[in-house]
């Protein structure tokens, strides 16, 4: 079975330094990375290009505010199948909620990887956890695994963790992984990392 690295950031932790965001990618070497609070404004195209090439990865996923600010790179031995994005209902003007995903394929197994952010009240993120499912099951029908990394989803047993969780694992207080796949390993990246960068390695077999 293929063994996949999936990292999760959150570049917001990374300030203006997106030099250092992008060593911090290609130094960790992960197949598949999720970022959170990805360039979404002026120009975010040019940034999103620029730190794809600088860490040595592709886009897969992006679409701006439209997408919650979340983006989906991977190195070229993973292949995109369909991709899409989805905007939560929101108050917020200022940050929207949302998620970029895609059907990627490796070693010839297929998954899910999602890229998620909810935001505001207890009751705004379960419903906006309940469109991320919707939203899933749109993308793919019959969903194969899938791999759910998000932020906003408040603390471990609160409605909208438990709604996130529901069918999948928790894993380094990001990661939720479809129970059908095995994690081998997962590690907080800590101090040192890009000035104590919000980060999470996931090792998985799909």
């Amino acid at each position: 079975m293929p063994t996949l690295r999936v990292l999760s950031v959150d570049a917001r932790t990374a300030g203006s330094d997106r030099t250092g965001l992008a060593r911090l990618i290609s130094d960790h070497d992960p197949d598949a990375v999720c970022v959170h609070n990805a360039p979404q404004l002026a120009r975010w195209r040019q940034k999103v290009a620029r730190l794809a090439r600088e860490s040595g990865r592709v886009v897969v996923a992006a679409d701006g505010r439209r997408a919650g600010g979340n983006l989906l790179l991977s190195t070229l031995g993973v292949d995109a199948v369909t991709t899409g994005q989805a905007r939560f209902r929101s108050d917020s003007r200022l940050s929207p909620p949302g998620a970029a995903m895609a059907l990627l394929r490796i070693g010839g197994r297929e998954f899910v990887l999602v890229s998620a952010t909810l935001i505001g009240n207890a009751a705004d993120r379960l419903g906006q956890a309940a469109e991320l499912q919707a939203a899933i099951e749109r993308l793919v029908p019959g969903t194969p695994p899938a791999i759910v990394s998000a932020i906003g989803t408040d603390r471990p047993g609160t409605a909208a963790w438990q709604a996130v969780a529901d069918g999948r694992v928790a894993v380094g207080a990001r990661f939720f992984v479809d129970e059908q796949l095995d994690v081998v390993d997962a590690q907080q990246l800590g101090k040192g990392q890009l000035n104590g960068a919000s980060a999470v390695l996931a090792v998985l077999t799909v």
